[in-house]
């Protein structure tokens, strides 16, 4: 209507007015649709064209139309280049394809000590690991054990030119594993060689896009004086010095410790073209750097690493104490009804553990305590928790029975024969049958965390658990087989020792009952 007087309608209300009358709504609303659907069109090509790129396609549409374009060998030279970096940047996100870490760093920097931390963990997770180590395939090839230092010299080209064919021989050795066991897809390599050089990394990226590889380097740097000084001596336990002079061997050793230093590039962001995946290790746990860690594997690998550590400590490892329940053969043993030989045994395990640590030094001597949640827990950590931390979870809790939790064995073995037999012909992967029922494989998926726990503790820790339990993180630490695992036999009322080193665990077994305090 009409404005009321001394009151003018500016031209940019009058056009806003005039956009809302009904003539231009008819208009409007055809042509709002229109762009809508324009809109989407776009996003859907922008959409398609970020997926291709992420699934490890080729290379965007629009970067092929500028390459085909100009026409050039070296246009599309540079064409394949992005296309296979696309491939191998993507390869992350998928178990499909063959993974290769390779090691990077000088000589007793630690890398043989976390080729043996990954391979523990990646097979007891489920993955087939192998290692391919060039020092070995010299020594057991062409007879150069106990090569001397000039051999790995810059300056001897010879020694250069048979560390080249070595490390080609070497990778063909690799990828025809890989080959041989067909198309699998739970495969891990580890190329355990110094690597030290950009020319060496780039021959090994060249070599893994060939072969549709995911190549993840893995580079431990060491800082720690006292640390490097320890590591030289255990290098002269090697087969390249074990017939050798202390001395002569730690002299020869430094000097090819330092032919190497001379020719050191450690990892850079701009290697293969910028598409490089690395861990770097910094004194073993102290600080970790990744880049590229993405997808399920190289991201456990990495979470992995930033809680592995060298210091000394100790894990006890024992079963709970005895009660009614388990002396019924009742399955899934709960009760708080101890016998009195599970009473002291609780007593002499706290007994125990304090004598232990006062042998210990560092970090190592403060204690932890990890235990189930059933009442038989509480009580066999009953004078341990007036002493120590503890820390209760259900993650320690036995194997659960499903609708058999809290039958006698020897019922199950009248009633339901055919599970008996079904569980005895596969007890690794046999699950019981109802509600909550799991296998070892499950407790193996359950028990994860407490492993990565154990790897980041420097404290001793004291673990109360059940039998399933027990026999995960024994067969963990000691590297026994995923299908012999389920047979490992423990004893009540004993206490497992493990002393995680460079070498592996050791392992002994005391009964507290003995100790004489």
């Amino acid at each position: 209507g009409p404005l009321p007087s001394g009151i003018h309608q500016s031209p940019r209300v009058g056009a806003a007015m005039a956009l809302t009358s009904p003539r231009w709504a008819a208009v409007a609303a055809p042509l709002s649709l229109a762009a809508a659907l324009l809109a989407f069109v776009f996003w859907r090509r922008r959409r398609s064209w970020w997926l291709q790129l992420d699934r490890g396609r080729k290379s965007p549409r629009p970067f092929y139309r500028v390459v085909e374009e100009e026409g050039s060998s070296k246009a599309e030279l540079l064409h394949e280049e992005m296309a296979a970096s696309a491939t191998h940047i993507a390869a992350a996100h998928s178990l499909e394809q063959p993974v290769v870490i390779a090691m990077v760093g000088l000589p007793a920097r630690g890398k043989s000590y976390v080729v043996k931390l990954l391979c523990r963990y990646l097979r007891w997770i489920g993955f087939e690991v192998q290692v391919f180590n060039v020092g070995a395939y010299r020594r057991r090839h062409l007879q150069l054990a106990g090569a001397q230092s000039n051999f790995f010299s810059s300056s001897n080209s010879q020694g250069m030119r048979i560390r080249e064919e070595m490390a080609e021989a070497v990778q063909q050795e690799l990828y025809d594993w890989f080959r041989d066991r067909g198309e699998g897809k739970h495969r891990i390599a580890i190329f355990d060689a110094t690597n030290t050089t950009r020319d060496r990394r780039r021959m090994l990226a060249r070599r893994a896009r060939q072969e549709h590889a995911f190549l993840l380097f893995v580079e431990s740097i060491c800082t720690d004086e006292e640390i490097l000084q320890r590591n030289y001596r255990l290098k002269l336990q090697n087969d390249d010095y074990k017939d050798m002079d202390p001395e002569v061997a730690l002299s020869d050793f430094m000097a090819r410790v330092k032919a190497y230093e001379a020719v050191y590039e450690t990892i850079e962001d701009d290697e293969d073209d910028g598409g490089v995946a690395y861990i770097k290790l910094i004194n073993v746990g102290q600080k970790v750097i990744t880049r590229l860690c993405t997808g399920y594997l190289p991201s456990q690998i990495a979470f992995y690493l930033q809680n592995a550590h060298i210091q000394p400590r100790k894990i006890w490892l024992t079963l709970y104490a005895e009660n009614r329940d388990h002396q019924n053969g009742i399955l899934g043993s709960e009760s708080a009804t101890m016998t009195e030989a599970g009473r002291q045994y609780s007593l002499d395990l706290a007994k125990f553990v304090n004598s232990k640590q006062e042998e210990l030094e560092g970090p190592g001597r403060d204690v932890l305590v990890l235990a189930g949640t059933h009442m038989v827990d509480a009580e066999t950590v009953l004078h341990l928790k007036a002493h120590y931390p503890l820390y209760q979870t259900p993650v320690l809790n036995e194997l659960r029975g499903g609708m058999f939790h809290g039958m006698n064995r020897e019922e199950i073995k009248k009633l339901y024969p055919e599970e008996v037999a079904k569980r005895e012909a596969d007890k690794l992967n046999y699950r019981y049958p109802g509600t909550n029922g799991e296998s070892y494989v499950d407790v193996i998926e359950r028990v994860r965390p407490i492993i990565i726990e154990l790897e980041r503790q420097r404290r001793s820790v004291v673990m109360v658990c059940h039998l399933a339990v027990l026999r995960c993180i024994f067969a963990y630490f000691r590297g026994v087989a995923t299908e012999e695992l389920p047979r490992l036999q423990f004893d009540m009322h004993r206490v497992y020792e493990l002393s995680p080193g460079p070498f592996g665990t050791e392992v002994h077994v005391h009964d507290p009952s003995e100790v004489q305090y």
